[in-house]
């Protein structure tokens, strides 16, 4: 995916930070692994980002882990199809979902995340986090948790994620 072509939600277009958001995300990338194909937006952990997953999760809107999320986006895809084929129409070209992952997974683990970006695009939109597994488990959880990977669910904490990157 490029990152000069992603349609964010209708509030980040709307309130014009999408662009913001774009020059933010493409000031540092990389590929999840050598000489993988997909590249995406590596971001710094900063408050107003800890802030805004810490608020999503009060909220019931962050999913953690690899398993749980293929499960929920398997179903959503197969949801999305009966929609467009009752109603032939197009539905979910823009980013709904944002996938997070932690900087010292395995080469497995980040080939999982490719694939799941590029079966669920342009839906779901993934970022690098400069931040291990541990200290992202501690911040989002207050415990001893190692979380390597967490979605953001809902389209309002997508979006308020999305406007800490600008």
């Amino acid at each position: 995916m490029n990152l000069s072509d992603i349609r964010f939600p209708r509030a980040l277009e709307a309130d014009h930070t999408a662009e913001d958001i774009r020059r933010a995300l493409m000031a540092r990338t990389a590929t999840l692994e050598p000489g993988g194909e997909l590249v995406v937006a590596v971001i710094t952990m900063s408050d107003p980002l800890k802030k805004a997953l810490q608020a999503a999760g009060l909220k019931g809107r962050i999913r953690y882990g690899l398993d749980p999320i293929m499960d929920r986006l398997e179903s959503e895809a197969k949801g999305i199809a009966n929609v467009r084929e009752r109603q032939r129409a197009p539905y979910g070209d823009r980013v709904s979902r944002l996938l997070l992952f932690s900087n010292d997974g395995a080469g497995r683990f980040y080939r999982q995340i490719e694939r799941l970006l590029l079966a669920h695009a342009p839906r779901v939109f993934g970022c690098l986090l400069d931040i291990d597994s541990i200290a992202l488990g501690q911040l989002l959880t207050g415990k001893n948790r190692t979380i390597k990977l967490l979605m953001a669910e809902h389209k309002e904490a997508v979006s308020e994620i999305l406007r800490t990157m600008a």
